[in-house]
């Protein structure tokens, strides 16, 4: 996909890496969740918890979580807290 993200992955132990389907889909959920929530600090933990979802999943299966999750940050509407992890 890209030689820097292909050796984090490798860093990681994931050698199938992302593929670019995948990180377009990362992408959409990262810029949903901001605007969904209303702070931008909600978007990294909502693709970690995203990745979390879709570790053990196959392919297709991870496309349609990240594609779930994109929605759902539009159905949850705005955060009522802050994070509060200044």
């Amino acid at each position: 996909m890209n030689p820097w993200l292909d050796r984090f992955a490798a860093g990681l132990d994931l050698p199938d890496g992302l593929t670019r389907d995948e990180a377009a889909l990362v992408l959409d959920l990262a810029g949903a969740t901001a605007r969904g929530a209303g702070a931008r600090q909600f978007a990294p933990l909502a693709a970690y918890l995203a990745g979390r979802a879709s570790a053990t999943s196959p392919a297709p299966d991870r496309e349609a979580l990240l594609r779930r999750a994109t929605q759902l940050t539009t159905d949850l509407g705005a955060a009522d807290q802050p994070l509060d992890l200044d």
